[in-house]
């Protein structure tokens, strides 16, 4: 379906409610993630129909790898309300950054049995599955991941928009806005070795991750995923350490006269983020 059919998104701070957390706090600091990716040149939209992500992806295989199904609405039962797309749009209104989170109810069971089962990847894994689909989970934190989760993905920059700061903003408000809308247990992601070799994890704000996600058969024929998380208070604590941040930024700039600043820096302000 060509994305023109597809459910509009809208401005992000038009749809913007802060529901659980610290209500002040969380609403400060999403606005001001908003204000840095307008600072960069860059719009944020939100809408609720995932496949619009899979056609943004079909549009750009030359710099983006295929995605797996856990976030396509005809392979499983996602509810709008269960489910967000960030993407970016630059000055000519074109999208350059894309990233979804799905809400996943895993009471009673937990991250690794549903994978393994294929529950997370299709509505009816024994019909929908691949003959000889399959995952295997040993990352030791999945049995331990349970109740409500969000699920992370769907990252991509367009590759003239990588290394400008996005990563330092996007990912952060993806995960604070899936937990103030769903009062999340854990916010969860997968990500490839090569990425985190390069130290990425830090942009993103996830102190670490654990091998491995083993997936074979499947929308590429063999990738190992790592997990990462990020348990309720780490959330929170997360977007404390970003604001503290921002206004020590802030005091430095308050304190260096004007004529020592960078014209970017008195262009723009001092919540710029690099």
């Amino acid at each position: 379906m060509p994305l023109d059919l597809l459910s509009d998104p809208v401005r992000f701070t038009e749809e913007l409610r802060v529901q659980y957390g610290d209500k002040r706090e969380i609403g400060l600091f999403l606005l001001q993630g908003d204000r840095a990716l307008s600072e960069m040149g860059l719009r944020l939209y939100i809408s609720h129909d995932l496949r619009r992500l899979y056609q943004v992806n079909r549009r750009h295989l030359d710099s983006w790898a295929p995605l797996m199904p856990v976030f396509h609405p005809d392979k499983n039962d996602i509810q709008p309300q269960g489910a967000f797309m960030f993407e970016l749009r630059n000055d000519a209104g074109e999208i350059v950054a894309t990233q979804v989170s799905r809400l996943l109810d895993l009471a009673g069971t937990n991250l690794k049995t549903e994978m393994e089962q294929l529950r997370l990847f299709y509505r009816d894994p024994a019909r929908q599955a691949g003959p000889a689909e399959r995952i295997e989970v040993t990352a030791p934190k999945a049995p331990e991941i349970t109740g409500r989760v969000a699920l992370s993905g769907g990252l991509w920059y367009r590759p003239d928009w990588r290394g400008k700061g996005i990563s330092r903003v996007m990912p952060r408000m993806t995960r604070t806005f899936a937990y103030t809308s769903w009062d999340t247990d854990y916010v969860i992601s997968f990500v490839e070795q090569g990425p985190v070799d390069h130290g990425i994890l830090n942009q993103y704000g996830l102190p670490g991750s654990e091998p491995w996600v083993k997936i074979r058969d499947s929308y590429k024929p063999e990738t190992d995923l790592l997990l990462t998380w990020r348990h309720k208070p780490d959330i929170a604590a997360d977007v404390a350490v970003y604001l503290a941040d921002l206004n020590a930024r802030r005091e430095r700039l308050r304190d260096v006269p004007d004529t020592q600043k960078s014209p970017a820096e008195v262009r723009q302000g001092s919540s710029r983020r690099s």
